[in-house]
């Protein structure tokens, strides 16, 4: 099946989303802006500091004078390193709270079965180089951004104060470094786009090629795979030499114009002071004005810098956005009525269609699943089982009731749900992380238990670190029952009333299918269930048996 169509989102809708992200951090980053105005005003009392500093030497000033102005000095240098450092971590801290929250919101969706893991397996598994991207634009561009929207304008003013053809020519040449920076800023987003893209076909094409290695030694094809990676990592080597020709190119531009700048300043200072300027002088302008100014100058660039600098952060979050959003999840909706108890399901004429054939389709079905019963759906490969469970998580219209009352276009009913696929998901992290994922307010007497009447203890006992076990992603060093018993222990750490369970002892040796039924009588215990297998022993354990 390929991965869905998902119609493209504008660069508004990504903006929005961006920002929806950051919604739960909006107090720690307004902390950061506060810290960044607290750094320009230091970079003013060190140009202050240092021009009355070299003023009072040059016209031999009391002790006391350059004792002030040292001070002034070294106290605007220590400021400035400490709001930056302290903008810094915040904004670190900020971005990685994002970024986990994005990972764990998609994979939660996922876990649920809002988002259909076949169809959109290339992009889950790109997940965590998508989201990744992130980091950048919150732990930099963000902060960036607001210092060169901000600081710019506040040092142009204090300059202005003192100097108002100065602050005119700095203002002249922001003007024509803004548009290049403009025609570079979408030149840059257009390479952004591709590098990423074609970062992840090469992340795609080694996990498809790594899974499939076996059949690949066996058919003598290593030569041709190999040409076909290394294609795949040229293309990535040049997207990425691409981009960081327009970093540069931005760059030289961001350096003339802040050079040509600070250099018309210096001769208008300079001449001022020597009383050569070609005509005549329009303002006053003292040796420790010229000297402030001269000095503030730069400010006016430095954010500029930083922006720039941090600008490819920006392409690349925007590009992963667009990839994260194409993601197809269920229509934002209520949550349901708290069901308290196993409620009853009725289904009438559900049709199931598919978005890459719509001339297909399964159905229509219609049972009744009573108030704590055990539904077993039978039927070949093909009939609709899975999707059908996966349809339950996200009904669309009348079809399905819940208690007698249609629940999906108006609630959404998956938070009262515990769903275990016949291979549940993993995420790279430790073994308690995997299973709060049924439960993020599990404790860690809630954990022991679970993996207690799951049998996980065996899989913790062979580990040291117990509940800290490190696990990748593709649940390297599981067997398939140790991964069905996560996935088990997760729906046990779940309230909810319903459950869905697909083939839960499909592809285990006998002794694992033991082990597995004789944990599902206690999770079945007060839920309305429904489950699907082919499997004699599971079919025994059902109230009623529908065919499909």
């Amino acid at each position: 099946m390929t991965d869905p169509v998902a119609p493209k989102p504008s660069a508004n809708d990504i903006q929005r989303q961006l920002r929806a992200w950051m919604s739960g951090e909006t107090a720690a980053m307004r902390r950061g802006m506060l810290l960044a105005l607290g750094e320009g005003a230091a970079v003013i009392g060190f140009a202050w500091g240092l021009s009355h500093l070299v003023t009072d030497l040059w016209a031999a000033r009391t002790p006391a004078s350059l004792a002030v102005a040292a001070i002034i000095v070294a106290i605007s240098l220590v400021l400035r390193a400490g709001f930056g450092l302290a903008a810094q971590r915040l904004n670190l801290g900020v971005a990685r709270a994002i970024v986990r929250n994005v990972r764990l919101n998609i994979t939660a969706q996922a876990l649920e079965g809002r988002i259909d893991a076949l169809s959109q397996r290339r992009r889950l598994n790109t997940l965590f180089e998508d989201s990744e991207a992130l980091e950048g634009y919150y732990a930099r561009f963000h902060q960036a951004q607001f210092q060169a929207r901000l600081l710019p304008l506040l040092v142009l003013g204090v300059i202005a104060m003192n100097s108002w053809v100065c602050a005119l020519i700095l203002g002249l040449t922001l003007v024509p470094f803004v548009a290049m920076m403009a025609i570079l800023g979408y030149s840059s987003a257009d390479e952004s786009k591709r590098q990423l893209l074609a970062l992840s076909r090469l992340s795609n094409l080694l996990l498809d090629r790594i899974r499939a290695l076996p059949l690949i030694i066996a058919f003598g094809d290593g030569p041709r795979q190999i040409k076909t990676v290394s294609d795949s990592a040229a293309a990535v080597a040049d997207s990425t030499l691409r981009v960081l020709r327009i970093a540069f190119v931005t760059s030289a531009v961001l350096e003339f114009f802040s050079a040509l700048a600070v250099a018309l300043i210096a001769v208008y200072c300079g001449f001022y002071l020597l009383g050569i300027l070609p005509f005549r002088p329009v303002e006053p302008l003292t040796l420790a004005t010229a000297f402030f100014v001269l000095a503030l100058s730069p400010e006016v660039y430095a954010p500029m810098r930083r922006l720039a600098a941090a600008y490819h952060d920006r392409q690349a979050a925007i590009a992963a956005a667009e990839r994260l959003m194409a993601i197809a999840t269920a229509a934002t909706a209520r949550p349901a009525p708290a069901l308290g108890s196993a409620p009853g399901l009725a289904f009438s004429r559900v049709i199931i269609n598919f978005d890459d054939d719509p001339d297909h389709q399964l159905g229509p079905f219609s049972f009744d699943c009573p108030p704590g019963s055990i539904t077993c759906l039978t039927g070949p490969t093909g009939s609709g089982k899975s999707t059908l469970l996966r349809r339950i998580l996200t009904p669309g219209g009348e079809d399905i009731r819940v208690n007698g009352v249609a629940v999906g276009r108006d609630h959404d009913l998956a938070a009262q749900i515990a769903y275990v696929s016949q291979s549940p998901p993993l995420i790279a992290g430790t073994l308690a992380d995997n299973l709060m994922l049924g439960n993020r307010d599990a404790t860690p007497a809630m954990l022991q238990s679970a993996v207690d009447r799951t049998g996980l203890g065996q899989l913790i006992a062979a580990r040291p670190e117990g509940l800290q076990t490190i696990l990748d992603d593709r649940g390297s060093g599981l067997s398939g029952g140790e991964r069905r018993r996560i996935g088990l222990a997760r729906a046990l750490l779940r309230p909810a009333p319903i459950l869905l369970l697909d083939e839960p002892t499909a592809d285990l040796d006998n002794d694992s299918e033991t082990a597995i039924l004789a944990l599902l009588p206690e999770l079945f215990d007060g839920r309305t269930v429904i489950v699907t297998s082919h499997a004699d022993r599971v079919i025994a354990l059902a109230d009623q048996v529908v065919a499909l």
